[in-house]
């Protein structure tokens, strides 16, 4: 079951993250996205699916975020990471913007490393 879902996970992190970038170079350059199926169905679909593999994979394997740091670490990078990308993607000021849109692809880079190493505290 594992070896069917960890590439599930990783294709809708790489899709998810294609998609983001996608729609954060449309706002950088003032041409957003227009079209709904693009701009929230598909990457609200690839998420949805992206979260439910990485839930099954964490009660098949055991790993509560309460016990895990990693874990804990990578939830909470991720929750961050959706705050700075509505941002990115949907408020006002363009400096504002595209300093979240930074922040979030840095984000989305920390909790990939978390992920491979199993290590909150990647400088250590």
């Amino acid at each position: 079951m594992i070896s069917m879902l960890l590439p599930v996970h990783v294709g809708c992190a790489l899709i998810s993250l294609a998609l983001f970038i996608w729609r954060g170079l449309a706002m950088w350059i003032g041409r957003p996205v227009k079209q709904r199926f693009f701009r929230r169905t598909l990457p609200d679909s690839v998420d949805t699916l992206f979260l439910i593999t990485g839930v099954v994979m964490a009660f098949l394997f055991g790993v509560s975020p309460l016990e895990s740091g990693w874990l804990a670490a990578k939830i909470v990078g991720l929750l961050l990471y959706v705050f700075l990308g509505v941002v990115a993607l949907k408020s006002g000021r363009a400096g504002l913007k595209r300093g979240s849109f930074i922040a979030a692809l840095c984000l989305f880079a920390y909790v990939v490393a978390v992920a491979h190493t199993k290590n909150p505290l990647l400088w250590m």
